[in-house]
């Protein structure tokens, strides 16, 4: 029983004596490596944390810009119709404009062709007219034989007009 009871006092005295090792190995891992790793680990927590932060706050901005560029997008399409728009109804315009002043030269060369040739008629009648009286006159001085006096010879150039229009 002594030679138990100095087994069990060795064993007794080893088992403290690791548990005092044991002890002190686990607070020398605790100060000298579960420290800075929790550290490290917390700082990397916070870093991710800011990351994904950052990444939510990136993806609204990149919304709202989507948006904006969206809506701007739109109002361009607005404006390009309505510039069209204008430009067809400028296009009209111009048109009417064209065809209006293309038929008011018409009318006016109409006009005008219609008077030069309502002159050129009356011109060709005053011609027809001096000719016929110089035939008559010349005619009318061989059959009498005489010269007549420029009155003479317009009463009988009237004369013999007015019975051509009878």
């Amino acid at each position: 029983m002594q030679i138990m009871l100095a087994a069990i006092k060795l064993e007794l005295g080893d088992t403290l004596y690791y548990l005092l090792i044991f002890a002190a190995l686990l607070w020398l891992v605790n100060h000298f490596a579960f420290g800075p790793v929790s550290s490290m680990m917390e700082k990397r927590r916070k870093k991710v944390i800011s990351d994904l932060d950052d990444a939510e706050n990136k993806q609204k901005k990149a919304e709202l810009l989507a948006n904006q560029r969206e809506a701007e997008l739109k109002n361009s399409k607005q404006e390009a119709t309505q510039i069209l728009s204008i430009a067809k109804s400028n296009a009209e315009k111009t048109k009417d404009g064209i065809i209006s002043a293309a038929n008011s030269e018409a009318t006016s060369i109409r006009e005008k062709a219609t008077q030069d040739a309502a002159q050129a008629k009356a011109d060709a009648l005053n011609q027809a007219h001096d000719a016929v009286a110089d035939i008559s006159v010349t005619i009318a001085e061989k059959l009498i034989g005489k010269n007549l006096s420029m009155a003479d010879q317009k009463d009988l150039v009237d004369k013999f007009i007015k019975g051509l229009n009878e």
